[in-house]
This record gives C-alpha cells, sequence and structure tokens, in this order.
C-alpha cells in the first residue's frame, strides 16, 4: 500500500503542470538572481580576510608570543606550560559571567520574522564563528539570563557529530539589525566583565588552545555533552591589561567592519528570495529591460 501511495504521488507530479517562462526571460531572470549571488560571495571572501587578519594577530602575539613590547621576555613555568613574565592564569568565571540557554519545544518555533530571533546550535559554524543561516524564531516564555545581544559570545555545550569539531566552539552575535535574541540550552553565553576586553575575551576562546583542550571534557554516546562546569572552571593565560587593549582597539575596528558586510548578506537574500518568486510567476516583468545574459 505505501508503495503504491508513492506511484499515485510520483504520477500526480508527472502529469502536473508548471509555469515555464521563454528561454530569453529565464536568462535575464537567472542573470539577475546571479548579479546577487556575486555580490554575498564577494562579501563572504571580504569576511573571510577580515576573520583572517584577526585570528593571525592573535596568534603572532598571543600563541608564539612575539608581541610589541620590550625585547627578550623571560618565559617563566605555569599550570598551562611557558608563559611570558608578568602573564596570569585565571579561571573564565573569574572574568566572565556565564548562562545557560532556554529549553524549548519545536511548538516554540514559529515561522521567520515572527517572535524573536533564536539562536541555537546550527548558528555555531565547525571549529567556531557565527551562522546566520542557522537562526530560528521563537515564540515563548524566557528569563532575563537567556537573552543575547550583538557582541555577546556564545558557545556550544552540545555536538551531534563525533568529531567534537562544534563542542566546546565559540562564535559572537553579530549586529544584524536585530534588538535582542533569545538562545538555547544547547549553548551557553558567556558575557564578559570589566576587567577583559570582549573582542580580546572572544580571540582567546576561537583562536587559542582553549576549546581544543575544553571539548576533550564532552562526554556521550550519540550525541556529546559538555557541562557548563567545565567551562566556567578552565583556566586561561592573560597578557597584561596594555597588550589586550591595543589588540581589542584593531579586533574591534575589524569586527564592525565584518558586521556591516554580514548585515548586506543578509538584506541581499532577503531582497533575492523575494524577487524569485515575482521573477519565475511574471508578476514582475523582465522582458522589456535590456539585462546583458551572456
Amino acid at each position: 500500500m505505501e508503495h503504491f501511495g508513492y506511484q499515485r504521488h510520483f504520477k500526480y507530479l508527472k502529469t502536473s503542470k508548471v509555469f515555464c517562462p521563454p528561454r530569453p526571460i529565464q536568462r535575464k531572470i537567472a542573470a539577475i538572481l546571479s548579479t546577487y549571488d556575486d555580490l554575498i560571495e564577494n562579501n563572504t571572501r571580504r569576511i573571510k580576510i577580515l576573520e583572517d587578519m584577526a585570528q593571525t594577530l592573535y596568534q603572532e602575539w598571543f600563541v608564539h608570543f612575539r608581541f610589541p613590547g620590550p625585547e627578550n621576555v623571560r618565559m617563566v613555568e605555569s599550570p598551562l606550560g611557558l608563559i611570558p613574565q608578568g602573564w596570569k592564569i585565571k579561571r573564565l568565571d573569574e572574568v566572565a559571567q556565564l548562562h545557560r540557554g532556554r529549553s524549548y519545544r519545536s511548538v516554540n518555533l514559529v515561522e521567520n520574522g515572527e517572535g524573536l530571533p533564536f539562536l541555537n546550535l546550527k548558528n555555531i559554524k565547525r571549529d567556531g564563528g557565527f551562522r546566520p543561516d542557522g537562526l530560528k524564531w521563537y515564540d515563548g516564555q524566557f528569563k532575563e539570563t537567556q537573552v543575547a545581544f550583538s557582541n555577546d559570545i556564545i558557545m556550544a555545550l552540545t555536538d551531534v557529530t563525533q568529531d567534537r569539531r562544534v563542542v566546546a566552539r565559540s562564535a559572537r552575535v553579530p549586529d544584524l539589525g536585530y534588538e535582542k535574541y533569545v538562545f538555547s540550552m544547547d549553548l551557553l553565553k558567556i558575557k564578559s566583565s570589566e576587567l577583559i576586553q570582549i573582542d580580546f575575551l572572544y580571540a582567546l576562546l576561537k583562536y587559542s588552545s582553549f576549546p581544543e583542550k575544553l571539548k576533550e571534557y564532552a562526554n556521550g554516546t550519540t550525541v556529546l555533552h559538555l557541562s557548563p562546569n567545565h567551562v566556567q572552571s578552565s583556566e586561561l593565560v592573560l597578557p597584561p591589561n596594555i597588550l589586550r587593549q591595543r589588540y581589542a582597539e584593531v579586533a574591534m575596528s575589524i569586527r564592525q567592519q565584518s558586521d556591516l558586510l554580514k548585515k548586506k548578506n543578509v538584506s541581499l537574500r532577503q531582497t533575492r528570495d523575494l524577487l524569485l518568486p515575482k521573477l519565475i510567476s511574471g508578476e514582475i516583468d523582465v522582458s522589456k529591460l535590456d539585462i546583458d545574459t551572456d
């Protein structure tokens, strides 16, 4: 019976009629949509270059210890290995506040644009970074501690893969034009205190060996889970404030440029997706437009 049902639906699809515009109109529609895709791709490449700049500078100063300042700084032993003299070891919860997100049901997820934007595991890229296309929409209860804002840091506490490339990875919420977000319990919000600059803290959580060490505490058979207790008690290497401040100033400028490009891409995708059905249906007539379709 089930096989017969598939055959019936397949037969229905084969006999269904769809509107197909003439070939010259198809070429014009493709040319219009390709323009949006090319702009999105170009902005994405520029974002990658900016993020590579932030990573390279962080690793040069704080991993390879080739930072500006006095020459021949003495290296000393620490619980985390050799570090320059004068650098400190701190627990994460000594320099940041940590909050677990909201448990939710599928009934609380609504259509795009309704309710509040909802951050979830799909917003974390493999190896860290933010994925705008993973955003969902939420209409339900939440606490103020389960609200995130632009420039807040979120960390994945769950990983549905076994290669540990998502769990313990961090992302910074970009400025996409939304006032605030609710975030899921699969995420941990890490809010920097006045003791540490947020742009430096994000770079430390993303570009150092911190996530590689932390992810080993995640356990589970089919789904990996990382305890927030392990996150908050994890230790960090903190350079002097003057170095952190110098890096944060550069990283902030990079972040602002990157956010502007990300916001443009969101707008471009929305416009492209709105245009597509109107172009295909003929609601927007392109037959008389002079468009290069080569």
